[in-house]
């Protein structure tokens, strides 16, 4: 299990961390004294484990004497003959004999400088960059698992991509059968000194509710109208997110909304009886809070895909910021 932690941690680039992973299992080896376990990994990252496994079997070890230390070809067997005679199988057994002071009474005195350069030259990983990287493949997994859920059903895109009109999403829930949502934010969007107040409104849908940027929704107020006795009719407010929602998961619709006041000059005060039902219902809602939604409703704006040349005029309503 540990090589194959380690395995995947050189696949994944992350050398420090896989090379800490070795070191750790051959000094728990080495202090226990039961046999290391071998590593073993890809042709690509050989190289590497040569120089910073501790754990290479002979083979290894004579590469790496050649290459890291010097030992010309001819004299590499005599070399391993010596470490087989002292028992020395590794790169751990020869740190091990040069941190002890050994080497020079091992080999002769060229070799013995050689192995000692080429273990200095094996850095010992850094806690703080291993750390780091553990993070980086956290995050890493994570960002893999959000892209994942973040991603947009094909539902939400036309073929060809202009191909609105045949797609378009129209009334799909009425009035007398609404689509049951339910808010997640309403935040004010305006400084303190703006004459009114704009909130931005954020109302869950799950994968029920389409519609296309645009494109506008309605409201049904909780309640009954004062003056007729029924239930309080819809309003409509123009879709302020894109298709995708807030969140890009396709599961919620954002609307801009004024909340709606009447100042009474006489009084000097606001009028609570001639306030907007909707407006204020929606900006004085709260997280989980049930609310009513039909629609979508209206044509969208198509651009002229075979005039791309067309003067276009756009007028904003509403808030005029959705």
């Amino acid at each position: 299990g540990s090589s194959s932690a380690s395995l995947a941690l050189h696949q994944r680039g992350y050398e420090p961390i896989a090379t800490m992973l070795s070191l750790l299992i051959l000094d728990a080896a080495a202090f226990l004294g039961t046999a290391a376990p071998r590593f073993t990994h890809p042709p690509s990252h050989r190289a590497a484990n040569v120089r910073l496994a501790a754990s290479a079997p002979s083979e290894e070890l004579r590469s790496w004497l050649m290459a890291e230390a010097g030992v010309a070809p001819q004299f590499v067997d005599r070399v391993i003959e010596t470490c087989d005679r002292e028992m020395i199988g590794n790169l751990n057994g020869l740190r091990i004999a040069r941190d002890a002071g050994l080497l020079p009474g091992f080999f002769p005195a060229v070799v013995a400088l050689g192995i000692e350069e080429g273990l200095g030259r094996i850095t010992a990983p850094s806690v703080a960059v291993a750390a780091a990287q553990v993070s980086a493949v956290v995050q890493e997994l994570a960002d893999e698992a959000d892209a994942a859920a973040l991603a947009p059903g094909a539902s939400l895109e036309c073929d060809p991509y202009h191909a609105i009109a045949a797609n378009l999403p129209l009334n799909t829930y009425k009035n007398k059968a609404p689509l049951a949502g339910a808010i997640i934010s309403a935040k004010r969007i305006v400084g303190p000194a703006a004459p009114g107040e704009v909130c931005h409104i954020r109302i869950g849908t799950g994968d029920k509710f389409r519609y296309w940027e645009g494109q506008s929704l309605g409201v049904i107020p909780p309640g009954v109208n004062a003056k007729t006795g029924k239930p309080n009719a819809v309003r409509l407010y123009s879709i302020a997110s894109t298709r995708y929602g807030d969140d890009a998961k396709g599961s919620s619709v954002s609307l801009c909304v004024r909340r709606a006041l009447y100042w009474d000059a006489d009084t000097g005060a606001h009028d609570p009886a001639k306030k907007g039902v909707c407006s204020n219902f929606l900006c004085d809602s709260s997280p989980g809070d049930e609310v009513h939604l039909t629609g979508p409703t209206g044509k969208v704006m198509l651009m002229p895909e075979h005039e791309p040349a067309t003067d276009l005029i756009m007028l904003a309503t509403g808030t005029g910021i959705a």
